[in-house]
């Protein structure tokens, strides 16, 4: 009888420790789940994409230009003392969903009007995503030269590899609730503290609508 109970003493003890090990086995498990989905949501770059994209609709109305000195070449240079700003203080950029489907832009200044397409898209550069505007052109001159006056073949190529040309029509893009920011004819740079883009031009605008 002594042996039984012993033995079955033995037996929840065993039970016991086997069910502490199980629950910490499987608290382990859920850690590393709930890490790795949340690496995944970082990593994801619809949220931020989405975001962008319904504080970009409305209608912008251009406020000023710079132009990053030294960085480019010396034509466009010279251009940031030539751009006249009144020449494009009526200028005004609509973003607008055409059918509650596609991503469109009108652009007018004068008697000068554009028109396309638009896509917000996060590019991963190391552990980093950075926004940008992309643009389709259907009607009218492009659109990085009709916001700035600058041809998008005017500009440096980096003359080593930590450097990379972005694309004309993909632009820098910074919004928030009445500014709105695009950086065209960037350099994609790799510092000390990760990919930072560079150079180029920054137009600025105020929402308007």
């Amino acid at each position: 009888m002594k042996i039984l109970t012993v033995f079955s003493l033995l037996l929840l003890a065993f039970a016991g420790c086997t069910s502490a090990k199980y629950q910490e086995m499987q608290n382990e498990r859920d850690r590393l789940r709930a890490a790795h989905e949340d690496v995944l949501r970082k990593r994801d770059p619809r949220p931020m994409e989405d975001d962008l994209t319904q504080r970009l609709l409305g209608t912008w109305q251009f406020v000023d230009i710079a132009v990053a000195e030294g960085d480019l070449s010396e034509e466009l240079a010279a251009l940031k003392y030539e751009l006249n700003a009144t020449a494009r203080q009526n200028l005004t950029i609509a973003f607008f969903m055409d059918q509650n489907v596609y991503r469109r832009y009108r652009g007018v200044n004068g008697r000068t009007e554009v028109t396309g397409s638009f896509k917000i898209s996060a590019e991963r550069y190391g552990d980093e995503l950075l926004p940008y505007l992309r643009v389709f052109r259907d009607t009218g001159e492009r659109f990085p030269e009709f916001i700035s006056g600058v041809p998008p073949n005017v500009r440096d190529t980096p003359d080593d590899s930590s450097k990379q040309l972005v694309p004309w029509n993909w632009m820098g893009i910074s919004v928030t609730a009445d500014r709105l920011s695009l950086t065209l004819f960037g350099v994609m740079e790799l510092t000390p503290n990760g990919w930072a883009q560079s150079r180029g031009v920054r137009c600025t605008f105020k929402r308007v609508r």
